[in-house]
């Protein structure tokens, strides 16, 4: 028996490099990581196979909440992978049970955010086929059936940890907005010699709290950052090296969670095999051909945000109500019913911004999408706070055929992806899609995801429905007297917001 076991321990060690290499391949995470404990010669086979980035996702629709997890973790860790952070996306169900079950499988040095959407997107972890599963558009009053999407990735060179934001009673939206911006500079002066991060993914709580924030962000972050994200949810998140999430204090409210990706200084990659990320924007609105200009907004707060408001067309002094205002957008919808159009206002809010007390304010215009909800004699009604008496504003009602025609050319930006100098592989996809398409809107499976469908068939992508899409692009708008506003667009609504990771494999 003793010199059987010693023949095997033989065989292992004289085994060439790349035959157990292939082994290697095939093993799944957890004895992936046994193995390259087992001496220095297995250990560098390991890192070698590791010396990719990766990023999978997979998701279950299994409606009892712990298989679901279990199923979905088993997917994402059945080939090799050392977990630099892991998002769980749930329809419903309970956030804290997810956490600590995805804790116990990839340890409590990885960080975590787990969130509440309002649906899931990508490749099932039972059929290998893409599948999308969306909460009822009256999700609200009818318990939605229990999904998970699970996210690991690992980046090598990249530093990834969670910065959320807390705040308290007193503290109002300008003052943890400030303290959000430092904190990631904070974070990226203790880990990398870049001043910003390479990219942020931000998970929102539904509060009037996150848009002025994101602004903020927007305005404060160099271009070169890749902003996605999801601005209503619900979420948990777990930093790195902490065992469990943070208690909340009393008075206290959870925000905004941003997941935090950093050229690590301490793991510097050469510019061939850098990770890079990549975003594309499909936009699902068209504009009404009418401009207004705010005469008087009053604001309703703080748990259910709206705004009534009076405006004059463009050019014009009569003051108009809400119903003046409604009748308008119908002459202009050629005899499409007004509540079928779900009629939206893209408000450019045109105002200061600064970080901290050292920085001169400076002014940004940001165009920003609120619902109609409903107008009388008096006053027009849209969702959400923000807006000031003299921004202007333009009608957008959703429209399938911008965005079938904005989902090829977001196909075609991925194709250009891979045709850049020094090939680039990608090895990762995430889409936020607004909760307002899907296969009732196009009428067909799968849309959201079909450019990485078409480019990409064998990556495991993944994404969510929600209500606020958060991407960078700038907006062209011709206001009064025939002059051009560019603005930024950091939110947006219809719309689907691509995340693409690569690498320069050459």
């Amino acid at each position: 028996m003793e010199k059987s076991k010693k023949t095997d321990m033989a065989f292992i060690a004289s085994m060439n490099d790349d035959l157990l290499q292939n082994i290697l391949l095939r093993l799944p995470a957890k004895p992936f990581a046994f193995a390259s404990c087992v001496n220095r010669s297995w250990n560098i086979v390991c890192n070698r196979i590791l010396s990719r980035p990766k990023m999978v996702s997979a998701f279950s629709r299994n409606p009892h909440q712990f298989e679901a997890v279990e199923e979905a973790i088993d997917k994402a860790l059945s080939d090799p992978i050392r977990p630099d952070f892991v998002i769980a996306n749930i329809t419903c169900g309970n956030m804290e049970d997810t956490l600590s079950l995805i804790t116990k499988r990839v340890g409590t040095r990885v960080p975590v955010i787990v969130s509440i959407v309002a649906g899931v997107l990508g490749i099932e972890a039972c059929n290998d086929k893409a599948g999308e599963v969306k909460q009822n558009d009256q999700g609200m009053h009818i318990c939605p059936s229990f999904a998970i999407l699970l996210t690991i990735g690992y980046l090598p060179g990249i530093k990834v940890d969670v910065v959320p934001v807390i705040q308290s009673k007193e503290e109002t939206e300008a003052m943890i907005g400030d303290k959000f911006v430092m904190d990631i500079r904070n974070f990226m002066s203790e880990v990398s010699d870049h001043a910003a991060p390479a990219c942020l993914m931000l998970f929102g709580e539904d509060t009037h709290a996150t848009e002025p924030i994101i602004r903020k962000l927007d305005y404060a972050m160099p271009a070169e950052t890749i902003i996605v994200g999801d601005q209503k949810g619900e979420f948990l998140h777990k930093r790195a090296n902490e065992l469990r999430t943070v208690e909340l204090h009393k008075d206290e409210s959870r925000v905004l969670a941003g997941l935090i990706f950093a050229r690590d200084r301490h793991r510097p990659i050469a510019e061939a095999g850098r990770v890079q990320f990549h975003t594309a924007i499909s936009r699902g609105m068209s504009p009404v051909d009418l401009r207004y200009k705010v005469a008087n907004a009053i604001s309703t707060l703080p748990k259910w945000p709206a705004t009534l408001m009076t405006a004059k067309r463009i050019g014009e002094a009569e003051v108009l109500n809400g119903e003046q205002i409604l009748d308008d957008i119908e002459a202009n919808l050629l005899g499409n019913p007004l509540w079928e159009a779900d009629p939206y206002i893209g408000v450019i809010k045109r105002r200061k911004y600064s970080v901290g007390l050292d920085q001169k304010p400076k002014i940004m215009a940001s165009l920003v999408f609120h619902q109609v909800t409903g107008a009388d004699e008096q006053y027009l009604t849209v969702n959400g706070a923000g807006i000031k008496t003299g921004d202007h504003f333009q009608v957008y009602i959703p429209d399938l055929k911008v965005a079938e025609a904005s989902l090829t050319a977001v196909s075609s930006q991925l194709r250009n992806i891979m045709s850049k100098p020094n090939k680039h592989e990608v090895v990762g996809g995430f889409v936020f899609a607004g909760s307002g398409r899907g296969d009732s809107f196009f009428g067909r499976p799968n849309a959201d995801t079909s450019p990485f469908l078409e480019n990409f068939p064998e990556l495991r992508f993944g994404g969510v429905f929600c209500d606020g899409e958060i991407g960078r692009s700038l907006s062209v708008d011709e206001g009064e007297e025939k002059q051009v506003t560019i603005s930024q667009r950091c939110l947006h609504v219809v719309s689907s917001v691509y995340l693409i990771v690569s690498y320069a494999c050459s």
